[in-house]
Formats: structure tokens, sequence, C-alpha cells
């Protein structure tokens, strides 16, 4: 990797390199057979802002359509940036006017892809022909640098990787047929390593930021200018390289996680007196707010473990809120809207573990999921804020907490408690939006019988989601959460801030 390229430094040294201004990435999807709930949605709208998907139909993804030899070589070329530009290739089924010509020729320079010998000598590349799970495997394999020389191979390598779980009792499926919407889950999971499940540890090398003394490096959620920029690196700084993706790495820099041009990064550290901390750009999207999936809630299900929390009426706080928090959690899952839990199974997470949590994990919004106890007698629903300083988004906080506890008493037919202020652990060492809601006291008769419902759990879960929305939507203004709505049967609430 180059340490530095003069010539381009001398001339850019006001800019911050990757090396170009880039535009904004949409925050959803433009293909209208795409919709936020297609399981799918979040990899393909993560291909289409670094201009990576292809389609035959304009303005249509056609996931479940046959994935094609020729459709396969153009993503993956787009993915690890080789020039696509239209040229005479080997194949004589594959013209120079052919869209992925570009593509499949030079994936065939790099031993990526091959053809079919024919008896005659010549060769075919049979662009239309459906790809199996095994020879896709293959193909990212090859282009990614994993290694693996057979389908049986990269197989494996893939579910070590967490690329894919496989279909079930430890199989791959290698000779099963690929659908267009399936090799773009596996494409995105190979691109960006959030995506994956449950994969190997990565191992990392530091290098560091090579640029003028000047200037900065721009640090990106996917591996091309057309994606996001969230970071500015000085030189010097420190990275933990963990893979590359064509000319670009996929680094950590402190707690974050992004792309990064390779060229500008060394093995040397650079000779400077002081190097200077990374500035955080994302508020510098246009309007001064994240695209949508690029936005993280956290929910906090509260106790866990060897701590039962309230009880009452043969029911533990612990059990109750963890699954009221699943359910929002499958809710948000049907958005472009990341979404993460402190626990997902019955475990103890001590309470600044789970401010940690939302703190490395970037949220936006953090929501702390409980259920109440006194003596039987207390009844409703109450949601809290922090209103000190601590936290510095104490407007946001009262906002967040005031739209989610008006649903709730819409969902179930309890007392309304009110929206207050308290100084609670989880909420007042948090530095985003935060509110701790009280669903309802697990030892009264009739706060009860809606606890113990999973009718009227999922009706919780729900609120807490719309109200999620409608916080976004009347406090932050964002309109472009109204298909979110329309996709739940649901229209936004009053202002009520």
């Amino acid at each position: 990797m180059k340490k530095s390229v003069l010539f381009l430094l001398s001339l850019l040294l006001i800019f911050s390199f990757d090396l170009f201004t880039p535009k904004p990435a949409s925050a959803a999807t433009g293909f209208v057979d795409i919709p936020t709930t297609h399981r799918a949605y979040k990899e393909i709208s993560y291909l289409e802002q670094g201009n990576i998907t292809t389609s035959d139909i304009f303005n249509m993804f056609d996931p479940d359509a046959p994935m094609t030899r020729a459709h396969a070589a153009a993503m993956i070329g787009k993915a690890i940036q080789l020039h696509g530009t239209p040229i005479e290739t080997r194949f004589s089924d594959v013209p120079t006017e052919h869209f992925a010509s570009g593509y499949i020729e030079e994936s065939v320079n790099r031993g990526i892809i091959f053809g079919y010998k024919q008896e005659d000598g010549t060769y075919l590349y049979k662009p239309e022909q459906q790809l199996k799970r095994g020879e896709m495997a293959l193909l990212i394999s090859r282009a990614f640098g994993y290694q693996s020389d057979t389908t049986n191979a990269a197989a494996k390598e893939f579910m070590a990787k967490g690329i894919s779980q496989g279909t079930g009792n430890g199989n791959f499926g290698t000779e099963d047929l690929m659908k267009r919407g399936d090799f773009a889950v596996f494409l995105a999971r190979a691109v960006n390593a959030e995506f994956r499940v449950k994969g190997e540890d990565l191992s990392s090398t530091q290098m560091y930021v090579a640029v003028g003394e000047d200037t900065t490096l721009n640090m990106r959620t996917g591996p091309s200018t057309d994606y996001t920029n969230t970071k500015k690196l000085f030189t010097g700084y420190p990275v933990d390289i963990l893979y590359t993706v064509g000319s670009w790495v996929y680094a950590k820099v402190d707690n974050s996680y992004g792309f990064i041009s390779g060229e500008f990064l060394t093995t040397d550290e650079p000779a400077i007196s002081s190097v200077k901390d990374p500035i955080d750009v994302i508020t510098e999207i246009i309007g001064g707010k994240k695209p949508l999936n690029q936005m993280t809630i956290v929910i906090d299900p509260g106790h866990g473990g060897k701590d039962p929390g309230a009880v009452g009426n043969k029911m533990q706080e612990k059990e109750v809120v963890l699954d009221i928090s699943k359910r929002v959690k499958k809710y948000f899952q049907g958005t472009p809207i990341n979404v993460k839990l402190t626990r997902e199974t019955d475990v103890f997470v001590e309470l600044a573990d789970r401010v940690k949590f939302a703190k490395n994990n970037k949220a936006d919004l953090f929501v702390s999921v409980h259920a109440n106890a006194h003596n039987g007698s207390a009844t409703g629903i109450e949601s809290f804020y922090y209103s000190a300083a601590r936290n510095p988004n104490v407007n946001e906080s009262k906002a967040l907490a005031t739209y989610i506890q008006k649903r709730m008493l819409e969902a179930w037919n309890l007392p309304d408690r009110r929206v207050q202020s308290k100084s609670l652990h989880v909420i007042r060492e948090n530095t985003m939006p935060a509110t701790l809601i009280e669903v309802g006291f697990i030892d009264n008769a009739k706060d009860a019988q809606y606890i113990a419902s999973p009718a009227h759990r999922e009706t919780m879960a729900k609120a807490v989601f719309l109200g999620t929305l409608d916080y976004l939507y009347n406090y932050e203004g964002r309109t472009d959460i109204m298909s979110l709505y329309t996709n739940n049967h649901a229209t936004p609430s009053k202002k009520h801030h």
C-alpha cells in the first residue's frame, strides 16, 4: 500500500481524501419491488448505495429471479472496484456491447471467473446460466481472497465467516440454484461484516493514516465514495485493518467500524509530534440527519439472570420485559433502522454495561423496558427521563418518553402515571436520548391481565415501536419514515412536545 500520493496531496490539501466529494447515499432502496419489509431489504439497500446492484428491469431488482453468471460478475466486480467499461471479451457469447463485458473480462484476467472450453478450442461464458450456491461461494471467495479453491471449501469458509448459515443440518446446498435476493445477502455480508451472523472473530493488523498535515482521510460505511462519510482521520492515527475489499480496507477505529481507502495507509508510524483525534462527521449528511439505515436504536430489557426484577401473579419482570423487547425488535427489523438488544437471553447485565453497550454501538436512541410492583395496590403506565445536565439530551429524552407513553396508554387501558424525571442509571449515564418505561404493575390483578397476555404484549411492543416513530417524525422532523407507518397500518400521532 502506498504511503501517499504527493502530487494529489499538493492539489487537494484543503480537501478530505478518498478521493472525491461523495453524493449523498439514499436512505431507501429505489426498487419498487423491495419494500422495507422485504427479508433482504437492508442488504439490497446497502449494495444499492454503493451502486453495486444490477437489474434487467428499470426500477425493479426482481429478487426471486435466477441469479445469472453475468449479473454475478457485474455485482462482484462493482463490489471490488473492477473497471466495468465495455470491452471485447474472449467469449463468443459475450459481445462488447454486453452490459457486463468489462466486468467479465477483468474477472477472468484476475482468476475469479472461468469459461467453458468448447471442442473447437473456443470458450463460452454462458452469461444467462443460473448460478449455483457452491459456484457463488467460490466466486466470492476468489474475489475476496479467501483461499478456497473448490466449491465445498468455499462453502465451509462461508459458514465459518458467518456469511451463510447453510440450509440446515450443517449443509450448504452447493447444488441449489441461486436467486437474486439471496445473492445480494451473501455479497453484502462478504463486503460488510456487520451483516454477518455469528462468524469467527476477525484478526487485525495495525496501520497508520498517511496524508498531508492539513488533510484528512474519510472513513465510510462502504468501499466506495458513494457511501456515507462517518469520520475524518488525521495523519498518524492508528487503524486496525480487518480485511480488504478491492483497494479499500474494512477497519476498526477506536470503537467504530468502516471502510477506508487503503492507498493512504502505511505500516510505518509517522514521525509527528502529536496525533489529532478523529472527527465524527455524521451530522454533515444533508439536513443534519443520518440515513435511516445508519441509525441504531438500543432496546434494553431490564434485569435478567440472577436478578428477576419485580415478581407477581406467577410472573417475573425479567421474562416479561425480554419477551416484549424481542417483539419490539421484530418491528424495527422490518425497517431500515438498526436495532440491538442489550440482552437476548436470560442473562444478568450490569447497569454500567448496558450504558456501555449503547455507547459502543453509537446508539441514536435508548429505550429501557421494565415492569413495576408495589404491594399489589398500584396500577398504571409511566415513563422516565433524566433532566439534569449529565445526559445532554434532556428535551429529546423527555419527548421520546412522552411519545412512547402516549402510545402505551392507547395500547393498554391502564391509568396514566405520567412522564416523570428520575435519576436512573441507564438514562442518567447515557449520552443519547434515553427513556425508561414501566409497562404496568406485575403484582396488580388488572395490570397482570395485560402483562400475562401474549396478544397484549404484542400491542405493547407495537406501541413502543410507533411511539419511537412518533418521536422521529414529530420531534426530529423526519418525513422519511412515513412509509414505516404505512407498512404497519398506522399514522403519525399528534404533536405532543
